[in-house]
């Protein structure tokens, strides 16, 4: 279902999300600059939830629902003038929603609406206790998400993306090409030149052991990974000197390529982890997204 200017056509609807802050101009100024670009319409979630279980036990239901009420009324006075700079750029529709788990309105919505991306300001509060909507949107959402970090982008900055080249099952195989398919045309629509990147990491504790040669094996899988690239990257056209691979843990090295080319964008895959290992562990986007300064486009294979 995802489509961003694919044969001729271009991007349809962007979802921006709006959070409780006040201060959420990043995510809604992106979304406006990429509906631009890509002939897209932006419809905006509001978030707008206060706790009233107090007013039932003083005042009763009746009340709770006119304060409710008067609270999205107040948030609608606060949007109509947020959005006023804003006019005349792109069409910009939304609505305000109740709902004290916002996440899950998300979903719901996009359940029912069609979007081809959804953009929301990225947050780094996360804890071993609390997983923060930005996680629960890289593992669980259908369509790609778009976390803004940085302000806009200069034209022309390389976009990078995160690809595993020893992948053997054919879903991680897929969710390449669908990276890569990504990648190219925000690419050629920004501008940017594109570049991959990939991680090699090999337990420290098989060096330590005298089990493997680590250097030897690292080198051995990059001669490896280097050959299993060359299809896509000619798929793409991408040039074989745009392929970065080095040595550590992924989230490491897809920062440090990142920074070193001073890239505007880093897209990068989600397979959703929702077990145990998940929540401590995390995967490679979420530890990326708690590490970089940059923005970052998670897609997963979703309903394709």
């Amino acid at each position: 279902m995802f489509r961003i200017k694919l044969k001729g056509k271009s991007m349809n609807k962007i979802l921006v999300t709006l959070g409780q802050e006040q201060d959420q101009k990043l995510a809604l100024e992106r979304g406006i600059s990429m509906a631009k670009k890509m002939g897209a319409d932006v419809h905006v979630l509001i978030c707008c939830y206060q706790e009233l279980s107090w007013v039932n036990n003083v005042f009763g239901m009746l009340e709770n629902k006119k304060l409710e009420a008067r609270i999205i009324q107040e948030k609608e006075h606060w949007w109509q003038d947020y959005v006023k700079p804003y006019s005349g750029t792109v069409t910009i529709s939304h609505e305000i929603v109740w709902s004290k788990y916002f996440v899950e309105e998300i979903f719901a919505h996009c359940d029912k609406h069609y979007y081809d991306l959804l953009i929301k300001k990225g947050h780094r509060s996360e804890s071993i206790l609390h997983t923060p909507s930005d996680w629960l949107l890289l593992r669980d959402s259908k369509i790609p998400v778009y976390i803004a970090v940085e302000q806009e982008p200069k034209t022309g900055q390389p976009i990078v993306v995160a690809l595993d080249l020893m992948a053997s099952s054919e879903e991680k195989q897929r969710l390449n090409n669908k990276l890569l398919k990504v990648a190219s045309n925000f690419a050629k629509q920004t501008e940017a030149e594109l570049h991959c990147c990939f991680a090699v990491a090999l337990p420290m504790i098989f060096s330590e052991m005298g089990v493997v040669d680590i250097e030897q094996q690292t080198q051995q899988l990059e001669t490896f990974a280097r050959k299993n690239a060359k299809g896509l990257l000619d798929s793409y056209g991408i040039a074989a000197q745009n392929l970065h691979i080095g040595k550590g843990a992924a989230s490491e090295v897809i920062t440090e390529v990142s920074e070193s080319l001073d890239s505007s964008l880093t897209v990068i895959g989600s397979i959703g982890r929702k077990n145990i290992v998940g929540k401590v562990i995390g995967n490679a986007c979420e530890q990326f997204l708690h590490a970089s300064r940059k923005d970052l486009l998670v897609i997963g294979l979703g309903d394709e």
